[in-house]
């Protein structure tokens, strides 16, 4: 076994057979061959790895023969399919002949561009320092170091020396951090410094590949060229004039199943790690394993280093050996990443926050993403995989076949490759600080953080939970009550005042999510860790640890038993209502209690949206619901003893006709504590709980509804409201049966556009333009004319309720959108009156109010 020492960790290297084929199979394609073995018309394919630090590139490219040593039984059967390779003619052994000479005839050579020497020319430069390195390891090198270097100025006949000094048939060449090439060492080769083309913009890139052609495009050169870029697919366009061909290596993060085996086979200081970490347990965990693989994404170096730093801390203080799964993933979590090898995400504009947010959640829900799919369209398109490897992502390749999604790929797009982005945990834990403060942001991150790669990432059930809680999150934050809200209208929390708008600013309140374990019908206990889950008897002790504070709560498990989200919120005491059967909760009115204690209202919203037959949601399946939340949090939380109210809210965007028909004047269906009956005409009969005669003409029960308890079924009308007109419209292409990435993503990406958009304007603005990174300071003056002189409508204003009006906080962000063609109509300003005469004192005393009343006929 081949391994690695990085500090005190020592490591095996992982086979990636794989990547080894790809390699093989871009020197196969870059010399098309006649039936005697001669080539035809070369053009050089070579292997570039540009994926972001730590995915292995140096590892492989180092350490290739031995990676073609142990693939070479897959390797021969892979050369017999050809009657004729490179260097050797057609023969019944021609495989065999292959694979010996590339693990016995091949001379290795390995560069970093770190290391550049010096000169002026770098076509001489590069050619003499192969040489160089050729040589080294031969006992009279410095001989043949002069017989070759005498026929530089031809590299033809230079590499034919090379290879006939050293009796080999092949050259493998891997340059290394051509990431370099932007320093300024390099503007010191004249030949680099050259133009090429029509374009005046200087490209060091292409002028680097025009020169490596000279090399490549002699027979036999085997070459991989890596290091980090901010490009990928734009690379591959700066060699096509110089005829080189890029092939794209893949190296993907490791797997569960290869973090197991990487770890049972790491050492730190020659004892194996397992052992170290746990010294009662020297076989470990598979929660470990699951840890690590989860916080690091399966990125190599991370891995490593995460181990590396368990090590350490175990060697300092032995407590910190045999933790338990809670403890070692509150240990794990403090580990931060090596800050060289994290793209700094600083002075990231509103517009960049808003596409990172959106690639977080392509890699949360595993979208398939095509390797040259671009975005923004028009003039300024760009490849996706180039946006992503600016802000660091990692990738998995993927097949075509693999999800669902290929249903809508075409027969000429069949060679196409699919990735998806991986982003790790380690990393986003540690930047996500410098954007805390950005709410839409903050969802995000926290969503990331949160969600174990055990869940049901793909269904739809999920990607609408996602967008309902980003919904509603945003929408909390505008809210002063929450009536305005239209899912939560005519229940008891309608006139629940929200205390967040009045501090945004300072962001000091804030209902982001929280992610708490799910609940299980079939789990008894409590487990820990990932599979963390809740029995339904359990809501007590669950209500203490996680419900203690007000605010927005989903559990990270997919096949809960209870609520897709809860909420928690504490009314004031004026804000308590008698409930009276028959009337909704806006025609109540406020009732004095003796107490003083403030009333608790939970609520379990239910998402029946996008996942059911057509038949949609009916009473059986209300009942359910009721069943999995109102019933056990009655019976368990004793609600009246603790001021407690529970709310069951049903959410779907289809229900039978037997539930439509509630719907009055297409409001929510409100349902109060009783008992509610069929009776034989199947209609809804209620009856008070404390009621001694039970109603006439009654098939079957089929609602109980505890004491301080009511359901709220949400009508598709208030939904469609609460959501917005616009995306109720998009959200269909996100569950569409033929819908690509980019169909499904556009809605969610448009959502945080929108959410950037409004919420930034109300932070203010000092705080905005440090949070955008933005190092131009202007004048209070020009602050306040930008914000107060450019008529703008808020593109996600508050939803309209009944004829409320509302006021929009202008847009002080430029709203980037996925297709840069499609027509912008900037909204109109509003002509309040033509002989209107606004005062010219300053904005910041001016008085608004004396203005809309005396100007805009506005009553006070």
């Amino acid at each position: 076994m081949n391994t690695i020492r990085i500090e005190s960790i020592e490591f095996p290297l992982v086979n990636r057979e794989s990547a080894v084929l790809q390699v093989i199979e871009s020197f196969l394609l870059s010399y098309p061959l006649r039936r005697d073995g001669t080539s035809r018309n070369p053009r050089p394919h070579i292997c570039y790895a540009p994926q972001m630090y730590g995915s292995g590139k140096s590892a492989f490219g180092q350490h290739f023969q031995w990676f073609l040593s142990i693939n070479k039984e897959n390797l021969l059967q892979y050369l017999k399919n050809f009657c004729c390779l490179p260097g050797f003619e057609e023969g019944e052994n021609v495989g065999e002949l292959v694979l010996h000479a590339l693990l016995n005839e091949t001379l290795y050579v390995m560069l970093n561009l770190l290391d550049v020497p010096r000169g002026t020319r770098f076509e001489d430069t590069l050619l003499e320092w192969i040489s160089k390195k050729a040589l080294s390891r031969f006992p009279n090198g410095a001989d043949l170091l002069s017989q070759v270097l005498s026929y530089i100025g031809s590299p033809k006949e230079w590499l034919q020396k090379l290879l006939q000094v050293t009796k080999k048939r092949y050259l493998y060449l891997f340059i290394d951090e051509i990431g370099l090439l932007e320093e300024y060492d390099f503007t010191l080769f004249k030949d680099l410094m050259v133009t090429q083309g029509t374009s005046r913009v200087h490209n060091v890139y292409r002028a680097f590949f025009r020169v490596l052609s000279i090399v490549v495009s002699q027979p036999f050169v085997i070459c991989i060229v890596a290091g980090r870029s901010n490009c990928i697919i734009s690379r591959e366009e700066d060699a096509m004039p110089s005829r080189i061909t890029f092939n794209f290596l893949r190296l993907d993060p490791f797997s569960e199943a290869t973090i197991k085996y990487f770890i049972q086979n790491a050492t730190c200081h020659n004892e194996p790690i397992l052992k170290v970490l746990f010294p009662s347990h020297p076989e470990g965990h598979d929660w470990f394993f699951k840890q690590v693989y989860d916080y690091t994404g399966g990125v190599p170096y991370y891995v490593v280093h995460v181990l590396n730093e368990l090590g350490k801390a175990c060697e300092r203080w032995n407590s910190l050996c045999d933790l338990s799964e809670d403890e070692m993933k509150e240990e794990m979590e403090r580990i931060a990443p090596t800050t060289s090898l994290v793209v700094t995400l600083s002075r990231m504009t509103p517009e960049s926050m808003i596409v990172f947010s959106s690639m977080l959640l392509a890699s949360i829900f595993d979208f398939r993403i095509p390797q040259r799919e671009t975005l923004f369209g028009g003039s300024h398109s760009e490849y996706v995989l180039d946006i992503a490897n600016h802000f660091g992502f990692y990738y998995v390749s993927c097949s075509r076949n693999e999800l669902d999604e290929a249903s809508r790929i075409s027969v000429e797009d069949s060679d196409e490759t699919f990735f998806k982005l991986v982003f790790p945990k380690i990393v986003l834990k540690h930047i996500q600080s410098r954007y805390w403060n950005i709410p839409p942001l903050r969802f995000i991150c926290s969503l990331f953080s949160s969600i174990s790669r055990l869940d049901s990432l793909s269904s739809r059930g999920f990607k609408f939970e996602i967008i309902f809680t980003l919904i509603l999150y945003v929408r909390w934050c505008f809210c002063s009550k929450l009536g305005e809200l239209s899912i939560f209208r005519h229940s008891f929390v309608e006139h629940i005042s929200i205390q967040s708008t009045q501090t945004i600013g300072s962001l000091k309140v804030d209902p982001i999510p929280n992610y708490v374990p799910a609940f299980s019908s079939t789990v008894s206990g409590i487990h820990s860790g990932n599979e963390e889950t809740y029995n339904v008897t359990a809501w007590k002790p669950f209500f203490e640890k996680y419900l203690s504070k007000d605010g927005i709560f989903v559990p990270i498990r997919q096949n809960s038993n209870g609520p897709d989200v809860l909420i928690r919120v504490t009314g004031m005491k004026d804000n308590s209502f008698l409930a009276i059967q028959g009337q909704s909760s806006s025609d109540q009115t406020p009732m004095e209690t003796e107490t003083t204690k403030k009333r608790v209202y939970l609520i379990g919203i239910a998402l029946k949206c996008f996942q059911l037959s057509s038949s949609g949601v009916g009473r059986s399946m209300i009942k359910a619901e009721v069943a999995k939340f109102l019933h056990p949090v009655a019976s368990q939380l004793e609600l009246e003893q603790n001021n407690l109210t529970a709310i069951q809210l049903i959410v779907s965007n289809k229900y039978t006709e037997e539930v439509s028909r509630q719907f009055r004047n297409n409001q929510n269906w409100i349902l109060n504590s009783g008992v509610y009956y069929e009776d034989n005409n199947n209609n809804i009969v209620y009856s008070s709980i404390n009621s001694e005669r039970q109603p006439q003409n009654i098939r079957e029960e089929w609602l109980w509804i505890p004491p301080h308890c009511q359901v709220v079924v949400c009508s598709t009308t208030s939904l469609r409201t609460f959501l917005g007109c616009k995306t109720s419209r998009d959200i269909e292409s996100v569950f569409g049966d033929d819908a690509g990435w980019l169909e499904q993503l556009k809605p969610l990406y448009d959502l945080l556009s929108n959410s950037f958009v409004d919420l930034l304007g109300r932070i203010p603005y000092e705080e905005y333009e440090r949070n955008s990174g933005r190092i131009e300071r202007r004048s209070t003056r020009r602050r306040m004319e930008r914000r107060n002189t450019r008529p703008s409508m808020n593109v996600m204003q508050m939803e309209d309720t009944r004829g409320d009006s509302t006021i929009s906080a202008p847009i002080s962000v430029q709203q980037v959108s996925f297709n840069a063609e499609r027509e912008q109509t900037p909204m109109p300003a509003v002509n309040i009156g033509q002989n209107m005469h606004v005062p010219t004192q300053s904005f910041v005393d001016f008085d608004w109010k004396k203005f809309l009343i005396e100007n805009a006929l506005i009553p006070d």
